[in-house]
């Protein structure tokens, strides 16, 4: 009784335990995210492997110490039997919005973003192209390096390409040999310079000379007249009398004085890491049915 209980229980344990496998390698290969590409078929005539030598975004390049150099490698292969030379380009643009958000800064702080490609972005062309000329003989391997340095933040698409001719409706003006997507941070951990201030001289005031005091001038007096004394005839006869001498009159004169201013896998893993224990729970559980029925 036992024994068969058992065996229903160990299939569905290790069912379990394949869906959780293979939940956990899904959830790990869509986190993982398309960062960089070589084109297998540039114009029916080049293919190209993954371009190397740089960091893919989320991982970011550190200016805080001065601008960095970027290497970008790509080993390409001619896979016809002709000579093959083209006209070839290198570019980086500057991704200024990702879905409709500014990410023009590098989004400093968060998690980052793991480009499959430039849809959804707009961009805007950094100076410092570079045009050259690449020559591939009959079925041969040539490995092509260039380097762009950069000195402000930002995510930035590089590209190798070549101009095309529009044809048809498609509107297409270029052909891409390979392209990547970098993150470079730092820009908020560099000094900002403090002016220095230019010293401005203090006026020395000019002295206010003091005006001379003006002498009030001394009054003279005036003289008092000297009152002379008018005989008075002595009457004719009799006794003399004696003569009266008048008061004399006179005056003083007065003085006047004046006054002076950024996950779905998350969730995936745990789903799988769920199923992945059940599993292997459900079959411990049915080996130790079947020993204990033997």
């Amino acid at each position: 009784m036992n024994g068969r209980s058992s065996f229903p229980l160990k299939r569905v344990g290790g069912l379990s335990a394949l869906a959780g496998t293979a939940v956990l390698g899904l959830a790990v290969l869509t986190s993982q995210g398309v960062v960089a590409r070589g084109n297998p078929n540039f114009e029916g005539m080049i293919s190209a492997a993954q371009p190397t030598g740089f960091l893919s975004s989320p991982d970011a390049y550190n200016i805080s110490g001065g601008a960095v150099t970027v290497d970008f490698d790509v080993v390409t292969t001619n896979f016809t039997d002709l000579t093959q030379t083209v006209a070839l380009n290198f570019s980086a643009h500057h991704i200024l919005t990702y879905n409709g958000v500014n990410v023009a800064d590098g989004q400093p702080g968060q998690p980052g973003i793991t480009f499959s490609g430039p849809a959804g972005t707009t961009q805007a062309l950094m100076p410092g192209s570079q045009a050259f000329s690449e020559t591939w003989d009959a079925n041969a391997v040539v490995a092509i390096a260039r380097t762009y340095s950069f000195d402000a933040c930002g995510y930035y698409q590089l590209d190798m390409w070549a101009p095309v001719t529009p044809t048809g409706d498609s509107g297409r003006d270029r052909a891409t040999l390979a392209s990547g997507f970098i993150r470079v941070l730092g820009c908020q951990g560099q000094p900002t310079p403090t002016p220095t201030p230019t010293l401005t001289p203090t006026p020395t005031p000019t002295a206010t000379p003091t005006p001379t005091a003006t002498p009030t001038p001394t009054p003279t007096a005036t003289p008092t007249p000297t009152a002379t004394a008018t005989p008075t005839p002595s009457p004719t006869g009799g006794v003399g009398g004696a003569t009266a001498t008048p008061t004399p009159t006179g005056g003083v004169q007065g003085i006047t004085t004046g006054t002076p201013s950024t996950g779905s896998g998350n969730g995936w893993l745990t789903i799988g890491a769920v199923l992945l224990i059940a599993g292997a729970g459900m079959l411990a559980v049915g080996v130790r049915g079947r020993r204990i029925d033997i």
